[in-house]
């Protein structure tokens, strides 16, 4: 799946344009998330899982670390995925 075909759906479920979908999907939430990472935090969505930032094992030249981005699927995820089916709800 595209990221406009998600695009799609969520604007499709949400009986909005896709404009707004595409918005909010990825301005606004990949915004949040890159800043709460950035400050070493968890984002967590219940029902869909949690993002977390976890450093690369091996630093840069000068001696920094590259945050590498982490997600940990939710229960109620895994068992709508495992049984098929798209809606957790």
């Amino acid at each position: 799946m595209l990221t406009k075909d998600v695009i799609k759906a969520v604007a499709e479920r949400m009986s909005c344009y896709r404009k707004d979908a595409r918005e909010l999907l990825l301005q606004h939430f990949v915004s949040v998330l890159a800043d709460a990472a950035a400050r070493g935090e968890r984002v967590h969505l219940a029902g869909l899982g949690t993002f977390y930032p976890a450093k690369s094992r091996k630093p840069k030249k000068d001696g920094t670390r590259r945050v590498v981005l982490k997600f940990k699927p939710a229960k109620p995820l895994l068992r709508a995925i495992n049984s098929g089916g798209g809606d957790t709800e």
